[in-house]
């Protein structure tokens, strides 16, 4: 009888110390997730004036190349001053660091499936929480639809133009990002952040 007693005082001792150490997961509130769309937004209407206005002054040849270079430091000092990990991603990627992992093809999986439902938006987002290494991180989400400027260097392949053709061939020679046609979903922006 001692012993089942003292067995029973160990196994609840240990289940009290267990759930001590058993931190309560955060909840995905709508303060955060309005915190992440709107950098999600920001970080793209900043990359769009950047690419339009390289359009509008020194043509889409100078476009494409700062698209290529000066959008990945773009991306990464944004994510640094907002203290978020951030990038663009797409099944058919252009740059292989914009290669979707598991967690990013489940949600563009989703926008593609509401894109043929006829229900994707600009109110479209896609958001969990998930375990990395013990930490708790917010994944969020946005889509990507692809707009008349980016034609030039996604659309068809007959009307990009040469010398963009030559620059993409050079810089990827695996690139997969091109054929889109305007209102297709290009990708996401894809954020993680630390709760």
């Amino acid at each position: 009888m001692k012993n089942i007693i003292s067995f029973t005082f160990a196994v609840l001792v240990v289940i009290v110390l267990i759930s001590c150490n058993d931190k309560p997961k955060q909840e995905l509130t709508d303060t955060i997730k309005s915190g992440l769309r709107a950098d999600a937004k920001n970080f793209m209407e900043s990359l769009k004036s950047i690419l339009v206005r390289e359009m509008q002054t020194n043509g889409i040849i100078s476009a494409a190349l700062v698209c290529s270079d000066t959008a990945q430091i773009l991306t990464n000092n944004y994510g640094i001053t907002k203290g978020i990990f951030i990038r663009r991603v797409s099944e058919k990627y252009r740059n292989p660091n914009n290669k979707p992992d598991d967690f990013e093809i489940k949600a563009l999986d989703y926008f593609q499936r509401l894109k043929f439902e006829g229900k994707l938006n600009d109110k479209t987002e896609y958001s969990e929480i998930v375990e990395e290494n013990d930490a708790e991180i917010v994944r969020y989400m946005k889509p990507i639809i692809l707009q008349a400027p980016c034609l030039s260097c996604h659309g068809d392949i007959n009307i990009i133009p040469p010398d963009v053709k030559k620059i993409l061939n050079q810089k990827y020679p695996d690139d997969q990002a091109i054929g889109y046609q305007i209102d297709e979903l290009r990708g996401a922006v894809s954020i993680k952040k630390t709760l």
